[in-house]
C-alpha cells in the first residue's frame, strides 16, 4: 500500500510538471451507422462527388472543400492516420526496448502516411475549416515525456544500483542511445513532410533541446556518483602533479597514460553530449570536479616545496625563485586547455579572460597555502626564500595582507608563545620574523600587525633582555659552535655588519629630503606609522622588550660581569658599546665608558702595587699571586656584598694592598668584595695532588679544612656546619654551596649531622673516619646515619626514560614560567599534565628534586627551587 501511494503521488507530481493531456490517435466522432464511411454521411456524399469527377477536380476539392464539416473529417483522418504511424510502445521488453525502428525504404513506399502527413502539417490550407487542429511536433514531443517517465527512467533507475562506476555509465549511456533513436526516428519521419528545408533543420534543433532538458532533468542518484567517480579519477591523472617523471626516468609512461586518460574523458564527454547528460548538471559538476583538482594540485605540488619547479616537475636549488611560474605555466598549458577542450565539445567558448581568472585563482589558493606554512618559513628562513617569494607576489591587495595577518598570528599564538618554549627560542624566532617580513613587506606594516603578542609575552620573561645583551657580546665565531646553540649569537654576528659599523644617530630620518626612493605610506598603515630605513633587526628586538632605560641597565649589569671576568681582551663589548652609543647617544652610555676605563686603569694600578708586594711575598715560605680590580663605587651597577672572613695570608695581603694604594691615590679607600673574585688552590693529599679553579669564598671553605704544621695527628680535617659558620661568618646558602662544590670534586665527603670529612684517600669514599680513643684515625665501615636513605635500588630504562621527561618539563617551568618554585607548586603542576605522576608521593619527588640538587642542577634556598645561574 506505500509503495502504491508513493507511486501514485510521484505521478501526481509529473502529470502538474509534463502536459499529460495528450490527443489520442483515434478522434472523437459521432458513431457512424454500419457501412457508411468513417466520417459519417457528408463524407461519403463528398467521397461520392470526388469519384464523379475529373482527378484534378477531385484534388481541388480535397484542399478546398465547401462544407466546414468535411475539412474537420478530413484533418481528423489524417490525424489518426499519422499519429497511429508514430504512436511510442506502450510496453517494454527486455529483449528490445523501444520497439523496431521501421527501415527508410517501407516509409518511402507508403503515399497514405505521407498524404496524411501533408493534410496534419499543412491545416491551414489543407483544412481551411476545421475547428479543432493540433501540432503533430508538440503532440511527439509530450508522448515522449511520457514515455521516458513511464519506460525510460525505471531502466536508468536500474542501471545507476551496479556497483561499477564505470558499468553504470555504460549501461545508462547505452539506455539513453536507444530511446534517441527511437525518438528522433520518428521526428525524422514527421519532419519528411515539411518542405522547407530552414523550418525543417529549426524543428529538429527545437526538439532535441527540448529532450536534451528531458534527460537532462532527469539524473539518478547513483549516475551521479558513478560519474563524479569517474571524472574525478580520469582529471586526477590529466591534472595530478605528478604528470611529468622525466627526471626518475617513467616520463614516456607517464605522457602515455595522461594522453589515454584524456581520450578517455573526451569520448566520455562526447557520449554523455549525444545523450543529453551534458547540460548545466553536468557543467556545475565538472566546475566542482575541476575546483577540486585544483586544490589538489597545489597542495601535492607545493606544500612545503619553497625552491622552484622545473617544466618536468623536479626541483631546481639553484633557483632563488619561488613556485609561481610553475603554477602560471600549469594553469594556463594545462589547465586551461582542458577547458578549452571541454567547452569546444560542448558547444562553447574559453576566453583569454577566462583562463587569466583561473590563473589568479590558482595563484590565491598558492597564497592561502603560503600564508598557513609562513611560520614554518620563518623558522626555515633563509632557505624557505621561495616560498617567501610566492607569498610576496599574491599578497597585494589589502584583504589578502589582513588574511595573512590574522593566520600568522594564529600560529604564533599556538605554536610559539606557551611556557614549552625557551626565551632563546622564542627570541631566535622573532630575528627571523623579522628578516622575513621585512622581505614580505619592507614597510614593516605585517610586521607590526603581528609582534604585539610577542612583544607582550617577551615582557613576561624575566631572562629575555638578558639573553640578547648577552647575545650582542657573543663572539660571532661561535656562531657554529656549541655556544652558537645556547646563546644569541646572531645579535652578535649582526652587530659586527658593515651596516651597523657605519650608522649615524639621527633624530629624525623621516626629515631625508634626498631621498630619491621615496614611496607613499601604504593604505593600510596605522595612524602612528614611521617608516623604516632598514630591517634594523637590533633595533626592532630591542624596542620589543621595553624602554631604552630598562635595556641599558640591563646591558651595564651584563657588561659588569663581563668585564669582572677572566677575559683577556674585551674588543667584542668595547665595539658594541660603540655602535649602541652611536644609536642611543653618548650620555645614555656614559657608566659603561668608565667602567670600560676602570678595567685598563686597574691593570696598571695594580702591575705597580704587585710590584711592591713581590719583596714582602719573596719573605715568606709560602708565596701568593694576588691581583684586584679597582672599580669606581658610582659608575657600577650595585654589586652586592656578602662579607666572610678571607683566610689569614689573604687579609696580609689585602692590607698592604689597601695601604698601598691610599699613598698612590690621596683621598680614595678601597672596600673589598671578596665574594666576587676567584681563586686557584692547590691541594695535597695522601694519594694525589690537585689544582681546582673556584670562587673566592669556596676556597675560603676549604682552606678551613687545612692542618696546622704541628698538629698533623689532630682532627682538624673534620668540620661541622656549624663550626665552618662560626669561623667563617659566612652566609648560611654560600656555605652550603660550596660545601656542595667540593663534595662534587671528591674532596670532601659528607659522613652525616652536617659532618664533613677531608677525603685523603680516593679509596675511603665507602668508609667512615672515626677517632679512636687515642685520638687516633681509624679507617672502617661506617653505618648509615640516620637521617640518610638506604641505598635506591635499580631503575628500570622505562622509569628512567620517564623521569627525564619530567625533569625536562621542570627545567622548562622555572625557565620560562618562574625562576623559583616551592615543592607544592612544583606537584600540582606536574601533577595537571603528568596523570602518571600520581602515584609519586611528595615525599618521593621530594627526594627525585633532591637527587638533582645533589648534582648541582638545581639550588634550594628559601624553601624554593631555582636553577644554579650559569
Amino acid at each position: 500500500m506505500t509503495a502504491s501511494r508513493v507511486r501514485a503521488r510521484k505521478n501526481k507530481v509529473l502529470r502538474s510538471v509534463f502536459e499529460t493531456d495528450v490527443s489520442q490517435p483515434t478522434p472523437t466522432l459521432p458513431t457512424t451507422v454500419s457501412g457508411e464511411a468513417f466520417g459519417g454521411p457528408l463524407a461519403s456524399a463528398a467521397s461520392a462527388a470526388a469519384t464523379a469527377r475529373p482527378a484534378s477536380t477531385a484534388r481541388h476539392a480535397n484542399v478546398s472543400s465547401l462544407h466546414p464539416a468535411t475539412d474537420q473529417v478530413r484533418w481528423d483522418r489524417a490525424w489518426h492516420t499519422v499519429t497511429s504511424r508514430v504512436q511510442l510502445p506502450t510496453s517494454v521488453t527486455v529483449e528490445d526496448s523501444f520497439g523496431i525502428v521501421a527501415p527508410e525504404s517501407r516509409d518511402g513506399g507508403d503515399s497514405s502516411f505521407y498524404e496524411s502527413l501533408a493534410v496534419v502539417l499543412n491545416a491551414s490550407t489543407a483544412a481551411p475549416r476545421a475547428a479543432h487542429t493540433e501540432d503533430i511536433l508538440l503532440w511527439h514531443t509530450q508522448q515522449v515525456r511520457q514515455h521516458f517517465v513511464h519506460h525510460v527512467l525505471p531502466l536508468l533507475a536500474a542501471c545507476a544500483v551496479q556497483g561499477d562506476h564505470a558499468q553504470v555509465l555504460l549501461s545508462s549511456v547505452q539506455t539513453l542511445e536507444a530511446a534517441h533513436r527511437q525518438y528522433l526516428h520518428v521526428l525524422t519521419m514527421i519532419v519528411r513532410g515539411i518542405k522547407d528545408e530552414a523550418a525543417r533543420g529549426h524543428a529538429v534543433d527545437k526538439f532535441k533541446r527540448e529532450l536534451h532538458a528531458i534527460v537532462g532533468n532527469s539524473w539518478a542518484r547513483g549516475l551521479t556518483e558513478a560519474l563524479h567517480g569517474m571524472m574525478l579519477r580520469l582529471l586526477a591523472v590529466i591534472l595530478g602533479p605528478n604528470r611529468d617523471k622525466v627526471a626518475e626516468g617513467t616520463g614516456e609512461n607517464d605522457e602515455n597514460r595522461v594522453s589515454a586518460a584524456r581520450m578517455e574523458f573526451l569520448n566520455l564527454l562526447d557520449s554523455l553530449a549525444n545523450v543529453g547528460l551534458a547540460g548545466d548538471k553536468f557543467q556545475v559538476l565538472f566546475a566542482k570536479i575541476m575546483d577540486s583538482c585544483m586544490n589538489d594540485f597545489i597542495h601535492q605540488t607545493y606544500a612545503g616545496i619553497w625552491s622552484a619547479l622545473n617544466a618536468d616537475g623536479s626541483i631546481n636549488p639553484s633557483a632563488s625563485s619561488g613556485c609561481m611560474d610553475h603554477l602560471c605555466d600549469w594553469a594556463e598549458n594545462h589547465y586551461g586547455r582542458l577547458a578549452v577542450q571541454v567547452f569546444n565539445r560542448l558547444g562553447g567558448q574559453v576566453a583569454w579572460a577566462d583562463v587569466e581568472r583561473w590563473r589568479d585563482i590558482a595563484i590565491g589558493r598558492l597564497a592561502s597555502l603560503r600564508m598557513q606554512e609562513l611560520f614554518d618559513i620563518v623558522l626555515q628562513w633563509p632557505e624557505s626564500k621561495g616560498g617567501l617569494e610566492d607569498l610576496r607576489s599574491a599578497v597585494a591587495t589589502p584583504q589578502r595582507r589582513l588574511h595573512l595577518t590574522d593566520t600568522f598570528a594564529a600560529s604564533l599564538q599556538k605554536r610559539l608563545l606557551h611556557p614549552g618554549r625557551s626565551t632563546l627560542d622564542i627570541l631566535q624566532t622573532y630575528i627571523s620574523m623579522i628578516r622575513t617580513f621585512h622581505q614580505l613587506d619592507s614597510s614593516k606594516v605585517l610586521l607590526d600587525r603581528v609582534v604585539h603578542a610577542l612583544q607582550l609575552y617577551l615582557c613576561q620573561r624575566d631572562d629575555a633582555i638578558r639573553i640578547v645583551v648577552t647575545g650582542l657580546l657573543s663572539n660571532p665565531d661561535s656562531m657554529k659552535n656549541d655556544e652558537g646553540k645556547t646563546r644569541l649569537v646572531e645579535l652578535g654576528v649582526l652587530m659586527n655588519e658593515v651596516s651597523q659599523q657605519q650608522r649615524v644617530h639621527v633624530e629624525d630620518e623621516d626629515l631625508d629630503w634626498d631621498d630619491m626612493t621615496w614611496v607613499p605610506d601604504p593604505v593600510d598603515a596605522g595612524p602612528n606609522y614611521k617608516r623604516p630605513k632598514n630591517e634594523d633587526v637590533v633595533g626592532t628586538l630591542i624596542s620589543a622588550l621595553g624602554s631604552q632605560e630598562i635595556f641599558i641597565k640591563e646591558f651595564q649589569m651584563v657588561m659588569a660581569e663581563r668585564l669582572l671576568s677572566k677575559q683577556a681582551s674585551f674588543q667584542q663589548e668595547i665595539k658594541v658599546l660603540t655602535l649602541l652609543k652611536k644609536r642611543y647617544g653618548e650620555s645614555a652610555l656614559q657608566n659603561c665608558d668608565v667602567m670600560v676605563k676602570d678595567i685598563y686603569d686597574s691593570k696598571r694600578v695594580d702591575a705597580v702595587l704587585r710590584k711592591t708586594l713581590g719583596a714582602s711575598n719573596a719573605r715568606r715560605s709560602h708565596s701568593m699571586t694576588y691581583r684586584s680590580k679597582i672599580l669606581s663605587r658610582l659608575f657600577w651597577p650595585s654589586l652586592p656584598k656578602e662579607p666572610f672572613k678571607v683566610p689569614a695570608p689573604v687579609a696580609e695581603i689585602q692590607a698592604q694592598y689597601e695601604t698601598g694604594f691610599e699613598q698612590l691615590k690621596t683621598s680614595r679607600k678601597l672596600g673589598w668584595l671578596d665574594h666576587i673574585g676567584s681563586a686557584t688552590v692547590q691541594l695535597d693529599f695522601r694519594d694525589r695532588s690537585i689544582e681546582v679553579e673556584c670562587k673566592t669564598y669556596e676556597a675560603a671553605v676549604i682552606y678551613a679544612f687545612q692542618n696546622d704544621e704541628d698538629s698533623a695527628h689532630s682532627d682538624s680535617q673534620r668540620r661541622t656546619f656549624n663550626e665552618l659558620w662560626e669561623m667563617l661568618m659566612i652566609d648560611e646558602d654560600m656555605l652550603e654551596s660550596a660545601l656542595r662544590f667540593w663534595v662534587s670534586r671528591r674532596v670532601l665527603r659528607d659522613t652525616g649531622n652536617q659532618t664533613y670529612v677531608v677525603l685523603e684517600r680516593l679509596g675511603d669514599e665507602n668508609g667512615a673516619v672515626t677517632a679512636g680513643q687515642d685520638g687516633t684515625s681509624v679507617v672502617g665501615a661506617a653505618e648509615p646515619p640516620a637521617h640518610s636513605s638506604p641505598r635506591k635500588a635499580k631503575i628500570d630504562p622505562k622509569e628512567q626514560e620517564q623521569r627525564a621527561v619530567y625533569w625536562q618539563f621542570i627545567v622548562a617551568m622555572l625557565t620560562n614560567s618562574s625562576p623559583a618554585m616551592s615543592l607544592g607548586q612544583i606537584a600540582m603542576t606536574m601533577r595537571t599534565l603528568f596523570p602518571d605522576l600520581s602515584s609519586w608521593s611528595n615525599e618521593e619527588l621530594q627526594e627525585f628534586l633532591g637527587d638533582k640538587v645533589a648534582d648541582a642542577e638545581l639550588e634550594f634556598s628559601g624553601g624554593k627551587y631555582r636553577l644554579p645561574k650559569k
